[in-house]
């Protein structure tokens, strides 16, 4: 069975190949240099934003960044390495980094730009809040991105309690409103008038919480006397760097 690279020796094979120190390769993904040496070593620390920082500063193939296969730099033959043994795992952060690559690989030039009300406050990743209500300025997204949804707004994260599946503190989350939501989905809930954002879990007997992602954080059980309700379901998380 062919194997590849696994993920962090895949991140050192580029800093080595544009000879950058970790520092200097930290600041172009928008990380700290020890967080580039725990990804190298495999110990954690990568997201699905930090991998696609990565595309856009550097001449890499999506493909190769994900899965290990194929050539390392667009359209440079030579880059293509050859399998070790080492074992792959595309994992959540890595899946939703194909998502959002395939969303961008696919626009069409002259793509409509859709608008996206970013909604004053933060919804907490952490411990639930009061969000505020007003709309802070609207963001151009492609509209490939609403998938034609009409019902789409923003929100900042405020928090670090969803940060195993890249959702980090400063985030924006582009969201579709909607008050049915599935187990295992992204949700924005309110619960007594209070708004975070959390994994959805529904038990087999029915019983409801909200997961963090973040092993620092308990799960919220939902009772029969909370006032809960789902407010909508996450469809992305942005980052700017800058």
């Amino acid at each position: 069975m062919e194997t590849v690279l696994s993920l962090g020796r895949r991140v050192r094979l580029l800093r080595d190949h544009f000879g950058l120190r970790q520092d200097e390769f930290g600041a172009r993904a928008g990380i700290s240099g020890n967080r580039v040496s725990e990804i190298e070593n495999d110990k954690g620390g990568t997201t699905a934003s930090v991998l696609m920082s990565l595309c856009r500063e550097f001449p890499v193939n999506p493909e190769w960044v994900l899965s290990g296969k194929g050539m390392m730099l667009k359209g440079d033959p030579e880059s293509a390495l050859p399998a070790v043994d080492f074992s792959v795992r595309i994992n959540v952060l890595e899946r939703q980094m194909r998502r959002v690559l395939e969303a961008e690989t696919h626009r069409e030039p002259g793509e409509a730009i859709a608008r996206v009300p970013l909604y004053i406050g933060a919804v907490p990743a952490g411990t639930p809040d009061m969000a505020a209500g007003e709309i802070e300025e609207y963001l151009d997204m492609p509209a490939s991105w609403v998938r034609g949804k009409k019902n789409i707004y923003a929100l900042k994260v405020n928090g670090d309690s969803m940060i195993d599946i890249g959702i980090m503190h400063g985030d924006t989350l582009l969201v579709e409103a909607r008050e049915k939501a599935k187990h295992g989905q992204v949700v924005i809930a309110s619960i007594n008038g209070e708004v975070t954002v959390k994994t959805l879990s529904i038990s087999g007997g029915g019983a409801v919480s909200l997961i963090p992602e973040n092993p620092a954080y308990r799960p919220i059980a939902i009772t029969p006397d909370m006032d809960f309700r789902i407010l909508g379901i996450v469809l992305a998380a942005l980052r700017h760097y800058g």
